[in-house]
């Protein structure tokens, strides 16, 4: 019985680290698209609806309610870029940085949208990570036909692999039977 169940523990806990999510615009480029800085009347013409029962904090719902819907103007898009695929292509998040006591909050009602917030806006694109292309060879032209200079290091194959004739001839040349 203690075998059955160590097995089990051990097979759930070999589960639980091979799935993990994938992260918000996976082999994606995020691309910050605003700094906004908002006063209270920007706050309240961008909240739609009312707050509803339950919320601990108004004054924080109503600022993270209008930064979203702010940012869902900015939504969709992101691009394709020959077939290739991106979860979360097109979507924009809201970082909030300002006021201290929205970012960083203790307990409700130490924010109010009298203070206004600073925030930011980052989309995802569908583009992958644009790369630095390193040279590895450079080609220079011989006297006749097309010469590459061998690269750095390549001389020293000859210590990693013993290269053999199967036949021991002098020439290096197999036999045709």
């Amino acid at each position: 019985m203690k075998k059955l169940i160590l097995s089990t523990l051990a097979a759930s806990a070999l589960l639980s680290l091979s799935a993990q999510a994938v992260p918000w615009c996976h082999r994606g480029t995020i691309v910050q698209i605003a700094n906004v800085s908002w006063s209270e009347a920007q706050i309240l013409a961008n909240f739609y609806g009312a707050v509803p029962g339950g919320v601990v904090d108004a004054e924080v719902y109503k600022t993270s309610q209008a930064t979203n819907n702010y940012a869902s103007t900015f939504a969709g898009g992101g691009g394709g870029f020959g077939g290739y695929s991106v979860p979360g292509s097109g979507t924009v998040r809201v970082t909030h940085y300002a006021p201290y006591t929205l970012t960083n909050m203790v307990g409700p009602g130490y924010y109010f949208t009298s203070q206004g917030v600073q925030f930011k806006l980052h989309k995802c694109y569908t583009i992958p990570p644009m790369v630095v292309v390193h040279e590895l060879a450079t080609v220079e032209p011989p006297e006749s036909g097309t010469g590459f200079t061998p690269l750095r290091g390549v001389e020293a194959i000859k210590e990693y692999w013993q290269i053999t004739d199967p036949n021991n001839d002098p020439d290096g040349k197999e036999r045709k039977n």
